[in-house]
């Protein structure tokens, strides 16, 4: 009896993107960020989550979503302190796993 063998064609899916970003150390070396799309709304123009990021590669898992609110305007938000306690008084500030994944695509500036 010969046992059969199947070839599989494994690829990334689109739904999974890396990243490099400071690490969570006091030295902050660069570190690999995993950013996996856990949700994506059907119906990107209502108002309401539109996607949601789980983030892996510091020292917990964070989760970072983007919001549509009632006027159209789109707003992030993370589960990691930096977000949550700076973002209180500076509602312009933005976490590191919030620049990574909107920066995800996009070309360095070059000086």
């Amino acid at each position: 009896m010969v046992a059969a063998t199947q070839q599989y064609l494994y690829r990334r899916p689109r739904e999974i993107v890396y990243t490099t970003l400071p690490g969570p150390t006091r030295k902050r070396p660069p570190m690999p960020y995993c950013y996996r799309l856990a949700y994506q709304n059907p119906r990107p123009t209502v108002p309401g989550c539109a996607l949601l990021w789980e983030v892996y590669g510091g020292r917990t898992v964070y989760q970072v979503a983007l919001e549509r609110e009632t006027d159209g305007k789109l707003v992030w938000h993370c589960t990691c302190a930096d977000h949550v306690y700076r973002h209180e008084d500076d509602p312009h500030h933005v976490c590191k796993h919030v620049r990574g994944v909107a920066g995800i695509g996009r070309q360095a500036v070059t000086k």
